[in-house]
């Protein structure tokens, strides 16, 4: 079982990697294209953005949980039932999280002693990230799901397109656009909002099987 547990859990390792490279291309190219502020802004932002990363990887975790058990007792109904359970639970969740991050970034941002001079670039950056979130909660629980279904590649296959396609508008928006911290993290939105579309689809047609 050690080969195959390794194999298994290889593209749940490197789908981490690529997660965290969201924000480490955002960074490079606003940095490269706007300058030193706007980098700063970006930053200030991070540490913020990743307490929601770990929110959504860990309610997707403890989702899985239930849907394996369901799936290696082969009762499919209850499966099917854990998963839509988890997606409308989180849905929901992201909707209410997202909405209190945007009537509180300005709070927020305060609270982590934020400089006055990045504080409108880091506070237009959250509010198009609050706005995105249930598209990054969806995109964590499916991800999640997939790999309770014992297919851990389609998350990673899911997360290599949406980083590339993440790169190319990033550099159209803030390269060619000039749109700044707005354009990188709209371009972080849009490319996760169209990887969650995908997956859904993908799952829709997966569970077909059972």
């Amino acid at each position: 079982p050690g080969r195959s547990l390794f194999f298994f859990a290889l593209p749940m390792i490197l789908g981490n990697l690529f997660q965290q490279f969201y924000t480490t291309v955002d960074s490079i190219i606003v940095g490269q294209f706007v300058g030193e502020e706007a980098l700063a802004a970006v930053g200030a932002s991070y540490s913020l953005t990743a307490v929601f990363i770990m929110i959504a990887i860990g309610g997707g975790i403890g989702a899985s949980v239930i849907t394996s058990q369901y799936l290696g007792a082969e009762r499919f109904g209850r499966m099917k039932t854990s998963v839509y359970t988890a997606l409308l639970s989180f849905l929901v969740l992201s909707i209410l999280l997202g909405t209190v991050g945007l009537m509180l970034s300005g709070r927020i941002l305060s609270g982590l002693n934020t400089p006055q001079n990045i504080m409108r670039d880091a506070m237009r950056y959250l509010q198009i990230y609050f706005l995105g979130l249930p598209f990054l909660f969806m995109y964590n629980i499916l991800s999640s799901v997939f790999n309770a279904l014992g297919n851990s590649r389609i998350p990673l296959y899911l997360l290599i397109f949406s980083s590339l396609l993440n790169i190319g508008m990033d550099l159209l928006f803030v390269g060619s656009f000039g749109l700044g911290v707005a354009g990188a993290a709209a371009a972080t939105v849009l490319a996760q909002g169209l990887s969650a579309v995908i997956s859904f689809c993908l799952l829709l047609h997966t569970l077909k099987e059972y």
